[in-house]
């Protein structure tokens, strides 16, 4: 059984428009914890920008994945997050270096900058990312990342 099998949406009082987020009323107060802790592992790589968030990340999921479709689909997220963030790191400082090469080195001007910006981009996305994907696991409410690849897609039933 995977999560969209327990969907539900007990949220009165938000507008139906704005799309409440789905809530999984049998997920227990220790895999929401574990949830948290999964989304928030991710922020480790803040520390040092290394890759201890993805791995931590990919850890836990791998661990709980099969104890709960809630702690499944909360680990496959932020796993995906994690690896979306790296992908778009590692894409924008070959894009940034090629400009700088094919510049001989005067597109050093608008490269720095822009890896700057790059940078604090993805701190704050991450950041961001992380505490809101706590914060729904808290709540056994499920989380969309924005601006994620679904490089690991959910198990077929």
């Amino acid at each position: 059984m995977h999560a969209a099998a327990t969907y539900s949406r007990p949220m009165p009082g938000r507008d139906a428009d704005h799309h409440p987020p789905y809530v999984d009323p049998h997920a227990k107060e220790d895999e929401r914890t574990y949830a948290l802790f999964t989304h928030l592992v991710g922020l480790l790589s803040l520390a040092d920008m290394t890759l201890l968030g993805l791995i931590g990340t990919i850890i836990m999921w791998r661990i709980k994945a099969k104890q709960s479709p809630f702690l499944d689909d909360h680990g496959r997220e932020a796993v995906n997050f994690q690896l979306s963030l790296l992908i778009y790191t590692i894409g924008g400082a070959i894009v940034l270096g090629a400009f700088t090469l094919l510049t001989f080195f005067v597109g050093s001007i608008i490269t720095i900058p822009a890896a700057v910006i790059g940078a604090i981009f993805v701190v704050v996305l991450r950041l961001v990312g992380g505490i809101r994907g706590a914060i729904f696991a808290a709540r056994g409410q499920y989380y969309r990342y924005p601006m994620t690849l679904r490089l690991i897609p959910e198990p077929v039933e």
